[in-house]
């Protein structure tokens, strides 16, 4: 390796080092189901030469998501790299066929090179089996192989101990929404409880803060549909908070018409309460219209102008 790549090495691992120091977590904890204690110390000194995707897993658990092309260090690492993209690329294009057999040039690539592409590989074979329409149970299957590749206890313990990237958190929260269309109440709500839980320890991520806009959206409909009103009010309003000040619309529009339509569950049946907060359902669910409309969700913007029109006499809208 030449001395630019060494310098640059080291300067990741320096990065590494400051962010975890400064976010008070330990090496044992940052790198739990990645590499070992040792592996991270001589990453952090620059004195160990990792593939760019376990570099990014440290990175993304840490909050940071550097440019791809700022991690590649070596032919190996620009070949996994131009594979990932191009499976990526596949299963957009929904080319089933190309996809597997990429993935399959992928794991021969890989094979003995770390548990984040392990993961990579289960989490892609697991869209793979949903696009050719296989069992919903065998996707979760997967999608629970692909997490536990990083995280070993993930079926026998909670995650507070760990502290994860975005990646493993959406594979998590994949198995979440699978588990809940086919109605695994049971194994779905001790996952989300695992979530919130995670969440609100490690709450000073700025990461976990995004994702709990994702998170508030499941739950929300999660507990409305199991009549867990109070507590699915809190997690929305706790979500909308966390929207002050920001410009982006991601998942507004949702925890908007869920706090509509919990409040027109909670205060329907007292007339007085109703008069009282009928404005404020109104104002919400055309929020909600407004911005489902403007994304262009116009089957969401659709089924509130519907429920408008029918409960609320509102013609006023289009």
């Amino acid at each position: 390796m030449n001395r630019d790549m060494e310098v640059h090495n080291n300067n990741i691992g320096t990065a590494i080092q400051y962010f975890r120091e400064t976010y008070h977590i330990s090496q044992s904890k940052l790198c739990k189901g990645i590499c070992s204690v040792s592996t991270l110390s001589r990453i952090e000194a620059g004195e160990r030469d990792v593939d760019s995707l376990i570099l990014e897993t440290l990175l993304e658990r840490l909050g940071k998501v550097p440019h791809h092309f700022e991690l590649i260090l070596n032919d190996f690492d620009y070949s996994a790299y131009m594979l990932r993209e191009e499976i990526k690329k596949k299963i957009n294009e929904k080319d089933i066929e190309g996809a597997k057999k990429l993935i399959n040039e992928y794991d021969e690539l890989t094979t003995g090179k770390g548990s984040p592409h392990k993961q990579f590989i289960m989490a892609n074979r697991a869209l793979l089996n949903e696009l050719e329409g296989g069992e919903p149970k065998a996707t979760i299957d997967l999608l629970m192989e692909a997490i536990t590749c990083t995280v070993p206890d993930f079926n026998t313990n909670t995650i507070s101990d760990y502290f994860l990237s975005i990646t493993e958190l959406n594979i998590i929260l994949d198995i979440l929404q699978r588990m809940i269309s086919l109605e695994m109440d049971d194994q779905a709500d001790r996952i989300l409880n695992q979530v919130l839980d995670y969440i609100y320890n490690h709450r000073k991520l700025s990461q976990n803060r995004r994702i709990y806009l994702k998170v508030a959206v499941i739950a929300g409909k999660f507990y409305m549909k199991h009549n867990k009103n109070d507590k699915a009010l809190e997690i929305c309003e706790t979500g909308l908070k966390l929207y002050k000040g920001s410009s982006k619309m991601d998942y507004l529009g949702d925890l908007l018409y869920i706090k509509a339509q919990l409040l027109e569950k909670k205060y329907g049946a007292d007339l007085n309460c109703k008069l009282e907060r009928e404005e404020e359902c109104l104002k919400l669910y055309l929020e909600a219209y407004y911005i489902f409309d403007f994304c262009g969700d116009y089957a969401e913007a659709e089924s509130i102008r519907k429920h408008l029109r029918e409960v609320y006499q509102w013609e006023d809208i289009g």
